[in-house]
């Protein structure tokens, strides 16, 4: 008699082999032996990773590219690519180009070659869009100058020529843009010490080798890339005269500064001398002129009266009052100096100095960290609310421009800085500090950094690496010192610290003799810590920390992951990868390509699944106006559009609205055609007793004429692809002249390189804590998988010995869609016996899996009778 046993949970990810008898361990049956290109779903189970979408080529073949995070708001992202002295951009899954120049004329050939309305740059990188010739469309080319405005293209994806023998002719109406690039003082290999902080459309960039820059967004085709200028954002006023009224044997001396609309304050005027009675004692004043820069006004200071020749210096200067701007005038008639506000001394700490290493924001003040050298435990802050102004008074004042450093027991170099409610935490090779302030010359933590109040506390005693940290909620985590492990850091009331965790040691398998290198955190939809390691292999981490998920899984490609990144697409964090490839004719080049995770949504079922990677797919057609659905008889409807819209020619056509898939069959008039559904209509108008479907906008619709033929495919050449037609999987097409041809028409196809999903559970365990069943033979005579939005499952006792879960594995014409199953599908296994019990679970073809748990029956062997 077989006993059901049930794994309710992958919440532990994939475990370490260490942990393999730790059966006493309450994560061991949450967890799984092998969690390959699935991921831990923080909801439930564990879900198959989605593909990704080609979005285009780098520009330098094989080298080092970054991609970074630029987000200005939750409207306004870019993923910023580094590469090879260059800096090019992306925003909502495509390039920012320039303005469009038409082509005029197209030569085709064994080369091709094409006429433009105008010049663009040689040897740039290009999008072609629109057109009547598909082969041609919708692809990145590299343009190099012939003559006048004539170009060759050749393929960005695999910099050779482009073959258009057979094209159809052109009848215009393509265009080519620019991908807009700026230059960097970068190189590939200075790429990976990058380190940036951004205040709204402002990045400072620091490294080692180069001074800090400025990275700053004026429009998405007019960014500057300059050196950081340190200083008053204001110049000096020019002291032109002082004139005292009744000449004698006192000396005083004077300076101007002027106010900028931000309230900052230049450095000093000039200092202008007068030998004066004393105005103490004698009838008399003094006039100051001078002549200064648009602002809000200027500060005079001057100083006591001297009897002793004075110094043309600052020193012994005390405030004696302002004017506002234009006024350039004033008069001094015996004013004491007030000695506690004293014209600001210029510093400049990094000019010919120090490279500093990484920046922070924190109480309005910028804060560069780690100069090198001897100053790898310096900081500077900035005057408060003056972010490049690094200015100081004698004596000092609260808005000071402030330099420390951390003294401890060893060198603390800093690595990265994190503002958090208590102070800033500084991450350093041997331990977390913070810096904090306080009021009143009293040290409080989230008090007010001052000049006086600026103390460096010790906390967590575990170093960090140059992977800057991922801040998650109240949470954080960095990669301690040496690479290989993963540790959260947060307040500890009880301790009064930051201390932490480490968080990857229950799947250290991944990370013993291997390191981090860049990491993104996508918190929705999925909350995920997207790893790159040095070999190529892209983790996943689920966390939650509110309910202890701290889920590991593994990822891989056919070639390798080497940077990543996300920005905030809509109501979805969006995840960037850079992917290093084999070129696809000639494997001695490598090719590097920009990809983004595709979004794991299903509204209209399986043909919504992109589980290919480096994909392309078809573009569908969205008319610019509002639609109704009008049902008619069961299984046809009316599609009224509220603009001509309809011609003819579209009968046979695919229509797509309100989560349902209907084919045209009827034309009625140019906003009116008869529909059959072939796939149920989901939305409707909540309440409506008719169920009624809702109004479909421009863009939420689409109507699509069925091909046999996909272009787009160049960087695919020659090789076998996965492919995804109307939800049908297509299996042993082979990419030929950048085009694959489909065995039956279809209207939403995705095609790309497949990947293998595998997930293995752990041990099998009873739970029993009176008797334990490990070490006995175990039978499991069959399996329920309960699951979830899946198809293309395989189960058995090992990956050699799989078998198909026949409802999750049906097959049908293409143009008829699958539906994704949800439930519970049962499997009669292969009748062995072994000591492990485990199950494992497939996924060859390209369509998505949530399983949510696992119900083995088992007969357990080795038992007295």
């Amino acid at each position: 008699m077989s006993d059901n046993v049930i794994q309710s949970s992958f919440a532990a990810g994939e475990l370490s082999p260490s942990l393999f008898a730790r059966v006493d361990f309450a994560k061991f049956r949450s967890g799984a032996a092998t969690m390959r290109n699935f991921f831990v779903d923080y909801r439930s189970g564990a879900s198959t990773r989605t593909g990704t979408e080609l979005i285009r080529p780098a520009a330098n073949t094989g080298k080092r590219i970054r991609l970074v995070r630029f987000q200005q708001s939750n409207n306004v992202s870019y993923v910023l690519e580094f590469g090879e002295n260059y800096l090019r951009f992306i925003t909502q899954g495509g390039s920012v180009v320039n303005p469009a120049v038409a082509i005029n004329s197209i030569t085709y050939g064994t080369s091709t070659t094409v006429t433009l309305a105008t010049t663009v740059p040689n040897g740039t990188m290009v999008f072609v869009g629109g057109g009547n010739v598909p082969q041609l469309a919708n692809r990145y080319y590299l343009v190099v100058l012939i003559s006048g405005t004539t170009y060759q293209l050749y393929d960005a994806s695999t910099i050779l020529n482009v073959d258009s023998t057979g094209w159809p002719a052109y009848a215009g109406g393509a265009t080519v843009q620019e991908v807009y690039t700026i230059g960097t003082p970068y190189t590939a290999n200075e790429l990976p010490l990058l380190k940036f902080s951004q205040k709204a459309n402002q990045m400072n960039i620091t490294h080692p080798a180069h001074p800090p820059y400025v990275l700053t967004l004026i429009s998405a085709t007019n960014w500057t890339l300059v050196p950081a200028t340190f200083g008053a954002t204001i110049g000096a006023p020019s002291l032109s005269s002082v004139t005292a009224s009744a000449a004698g044997p006192t000396q005083y001396k004077y300076a101007v500064t002027a106010i900028d609309r931000n309230n900052q304050e230049s450095v000093a005027s000039n200092v202008g001398i007068a030998s004066s009675v004393d105005l103490r004692t004698d009838p008399g004043s003094i006039q100051i002129v001078w002549g200064g820069p648009v602002g809000l006004g200027f500060n005079i200071y001057g100083s006591s009266p001297s009897y002793v020749p004075l110094a043309p210096d600052i020193g012994g200067l005390g405030f004696i009052g302002s004017v506002p701007y234009p006024i350039g005038v004033f008069i001094d008639s015996n004013i004491a100096p007030d000695f506690a506000q004293t014209p600001p001394i210029h510093d400049d700490p990094f000019t010919g100095k120090a490279n500093p290493q990484c920046s922070s924001y924190f109480q309005q003040r910028l804060v560069y960290a780690n100069g090198g050298g001897n100053l790898v435990q310096t900081f500077w802050m900035s005057k408060t609310a003056a972010y490049y102004n690094f200015d100081i008074s004698d004596p000092p004042q609260a808005n000071d421009a402030i330099s420390a450093e951390l003294v401890g027991l060893e060198v603390n170099e800093i690595k990265s800085m994190v503002p958090m409610p208590s102070g800033l935490l500084m991450l350093t090779t041997k331990g977390v500090w913070q810096v904090s302030g306080g009021a009143g010359g009293v040290a409080t933590q989230g008090g007010p950094v001052t000049p006086a109040t600026i103390t460096a506390t010790p906390q967590a005693y575990v170093g960090a690496n140059d992977v800057p940290p991922l801040l998650i909620n109240y949470d954080l985590i960095f990669v301690q010192a040496k690479g290989s492990i993963i540790r959260d850091l947060a307040y500890n009331i009880y301790a009064n610290i930051y201390t932490g965790n480490d968080i990857s040691i229950l799947s250290s398998h991944l990370f013993y003799g291997h390191q981090v290198l860049e990491w993104a955190y996508a918190e929705e939809p999925f909350k995920i810590v997207w790893c790159v390691r040095e070999d190529g292999i892209l983790l996943s981490l689920t966390l939650v920390k509110e309910q202890e998920m701290y889920g590991w899984a593994r990822h891989d490609t056919r070639g390798t992951f080497e940077s990543v990144c996300s920005v905030t697409e809509g109501t979805t964090d969006a995840v960037y990868v850079a992917v290093r490839r084999q070129h696809p004719t000639n494997p001695a080049i490598q090719m590097m390509y920009i990809e983004r995770l595709a979004d794991r949504e299903f509204t209209f079922g399986a043909e919504d699944a992109w589980c290919v990677d480096c994909g392309v797919s078809t573009i569908p057609n969205t008319p610019a106006t509002t639609i109704r659905i009008v049902p008619d008889v069961i299984g046809t409807a009316f599609i009224v559009a509220k603009d001509p819209t309809f011609s003819i020619d579209q009968v046979g056509w695919v229509l797509r609205a309100d989560g349902g898939i209907m084919v045209v069959t009827d034309f009625l008039d140019t906003k009116t055609v008869k529909v059959k559904i072939t796939s149920p209509i989901k939305d409707f108008v909540p309440n409506s007793p008719t169920k009624q479907p809702v109004l479909a906008d421009p863009g939420e619709w689409s109507i699509d004429k069925p091909i046999t033929t996909v272009f787009g495919l160049d960087h695919m050449e020659g090789q076998e692809v996965a492919c995804l037609a109307d939800g049908g999987v297509v299996n042993g097409l082979v990419v030929t002249n950048g085009a694959i041809n489909l065995p039956a028409p279809a209207t939403k196809v995705v095609v790309g390189y497949g990947f293998q999903c595998q997930l293995q559970t752990m041990y099998l365990d009873l739970g029993n804590e009176t008797q334990s069943i490990q070490g006995k033979r175990k039978k499991v005579g069959a399996l329920t998988v309960r699951c979830k939005d899946s198809r293309g499952l395989k189960a058995g006792r090992t990956f050699q010995t799989l078998t198909a879960i026949k409802e999750l594995n049906k097959t049908t014409q293409l143009g008829f869609g699958i539906p994704l199953i949800t439930g519970d599908e049962r499997i009669v296994m292969d009748p062995l016996w072994d000591v492990p019990g485990q199950i494992c679970l497939q996924v060859d073809d390209p369509l998505p899996n949530t399983v949510l748990g696992v119900i083995p029956e088992v007969v357990l062997g080795d038992s007295p009778k």
